[in-house]
């Protein structure tokens, strides 16, 4: 079988595992104090699965180019599969655990991640390591609206 579709097929479990473990409709969640410039919430389910698709064609590209050389890049798809797996943790940490902190962690790790593999990358593939971009430029976002999160719902 051909690694794109391996790729895919782990890429897609991770992406809808994270929903299979809990929903962000739960009342809790639901009940939180947003900001009120917090308007795109709807908006969001779209930007993760750009940002999904765009991280998935990455790995393609970087297994694909390092394969073409003889090598498997196991080491850079851990990475990539490192930056998925705490991607999707951070529903059911934020929800299941009711743990804003958790998330706010997870989802600085995953941005932090991002980055150095982008950097890392780079040499291999300009345009794998461009695929990061639109995760380089959420993952803060992100970030700071589940730490406003936090500020706004202290007990």
């Amino acid at each position: 079988m051909k690694a794109r579709w391996i790729i895919t097929a782990v890429s897609a479990a991770l992406f809808f595992g994270g929903g299979l473990f809990t929903s962000l409709q739960d009342p809790w969640f639901q009940n939180l104090q947003r900001p009120g410039w917090l308007t795109f919430e709807a908006l969001i389910p779209f930007i993760w699965t750009f940002i999904w698709a765009c991280l998935t064609i990455s790995a393609i590209i970087v297994w694909e180019k390092i394969s073409r050389q003889g090598s498997r890049p196991w080491y850079l798809m851990a990475c990539y599969a490192a930056i998925a797996i705490l991607t999707s943790a951070y529903s059911p940490v934020v929800v299941e655990l009711r743990s804003l902190t958790g998330g706010l962690v997870l989802g600085g790790l995953a941005t932090l991640l991002v980055y150095i593999l982008a950097f890392i990358v780079r040499p291999i593939s300009r345009t794998a390591s461009w695929l990061f971009l639109p995760y380089a430029l959420w993952g803060p976002i992100g970030t700071y609206v589940t730490w406003v999160l936090i500020q706004l719902n202290s007990p």
